[in-house]
C-alpha cells in the first residue's frame, strides 16, 4: 500500500512521511553499455528505451555481434541527423542506391532479381508506416501535383487498426475484414502508385524473392509462403531513422496524413 505523504512517517521519527523516508531520492540502477556507440545512442536518442529495429535485425536469424549493431545504428543516426534539410529525400535516394548496389551484387553471384517494380501492387493492401517528415513530404507532393488524398478512406481504414494508450499501432489489425475496396493503399490507382517518387521507406525496402504471389498479408500476418529479401544495410538505415522518429512511426501513414490535413486547415 502506498503511504500518504502527509501522515507521520512509519519509521517513528515524528516527521511527516514526505519530509522523512518519502524524501529519499530513487536511485536508478546503473546502465551497462555494450560500447561507446550504445552509450551515445542512449544519451542522445533513446533515453532508456529500446531502438526501433526493422527488417533483417528482427526478422532474420543472424549472429552479428551487438557492438557491431550499435556501431551501425550510431553511424546512420548521425548521418541522418547531420543531413538536416531535405534529409528524408536524401535518404530515400540513399536507400534506392544501396538496394541497386546490393541487387547488382546478387545478380553477379547468380541470384535472380527481385519482383518489385512500379506497377506491382501485391504488397499495397496492408497498413503502411512512415515518419512524420515522410507524411509531410507526401502531403506536399500531392498538393503540388494535384493528387487527391481520400481522407475519408483513411479514416475508415483506421477503424481496423488497434492502437495502444499512446495511439501507436502495435501489430494487431483486422485490416482484411473491411470492404475489399477499402483494403488498398489510398495512393494505389489501377495498380499504379501515384506517389512513387516520394513513397515511404517501408515501400522501398519491401522486396520479394522467388515470387511476388504471396506478398499480401492477412490481417497483418505475413503469408508463410512469402520470401523477402532483407538487405542488412537497409535495415540499419531504417532502424536508425525509425528510432529517431519513434513518436510518429507508430501512428502509421494514414493518421499522420490526417494530421497534416488538420494542420493545413489552420
Amino acid at each position: 500500500m502506498k503511504t500518504n505523504r502527509n501522515v507521520l512517517c512509519p519509521c517513528g521519527s515524528g516527521k511527516k512521511y514526505k519530509k522523512c523516508c518519502g524524501n529519499v531520492p530513487v536511485v536508478k540502477p546503473a546502465v551497462t553499455y555494450v560500447n561507446e556507440a550504445h552509450e551515445w545512442m542512449d544519451s542522445n536518442i533513446l533515453n532508456g528505451r529500446k531502438p526501433d529495429l526493422y527488417g533483417f535485425l528482427i526478422l532474420v536469424e543472424h549472429e552479428i555481434p551487438a557492438d557491431e549493431i550499435w556501431n551501425q545504428l550510431r553511424f546512420w543516426t548521425e548521418q541522418y541527423l547531420d543531413s538536416k534539410v531535405n534529409r528524408t529525400r536524401k535518404f530515400h535516394e540513399l536507400i534506392d542506391v544501396k538496394i541497386n548496389y546490393e541487387a547488382g551484387v546478387d545478380e553477379r553471384e547468380g541470384y535472380p532479381p527481385c519482383f518489385c517494380h512500379k506497377g506491382c501492387s501485391n504488397c499495397c493492401y496492408q497498413p503502411a508506416a512512415c515518419t512524420d517528415e515522410e507524411a509531410q513530404l507526401i502531403y506536399n507532393y500531392c498538393t503540388d501535383n494535384k493528387i487527391n488524398i481520400d481522407f475519408e478512406k483513411l479514416e475508415r481504414q483506421l477503424r481496423y487498426i488497434e492502437v495502444d494508450s499512446d495511439n501507436n499501432f502495435y501489430g494487431k489489425t483486422t485490416w482484411d475484414d473491411q470492404p475489399a475496396h477499402d483494403q488498398s493503399c489510398v495512393f494505389l490507382d489501377k495498380g499504379i502508385c501515384t506517389i512513387w517518387e516520394v513513397r515511404p521507406f517501408v515501400c522501398r525496402v519491401h522486396l520479394a524473392e522467388k515470387t511476388n504471389e504471396y506478398c499480401r498479408s492477412r490481417n497483418g500476418v505475413p503469408n508463410p509462403e512469402a520470401h523477402g529479401i532483407h538487405y542488412p544495410i537497409c535495415s540499419y538505415i531504417l532502424s536508425s531513422i525509425f528510432t529517431v522518429h519513434h513518436d510518429s512511426v507508430g501512428k502509421l501513414m494514414g493518421r499522420l496524413l490526417l494530421q497534416q490535413k488538420f494542420r493545413a486547415s489552420f
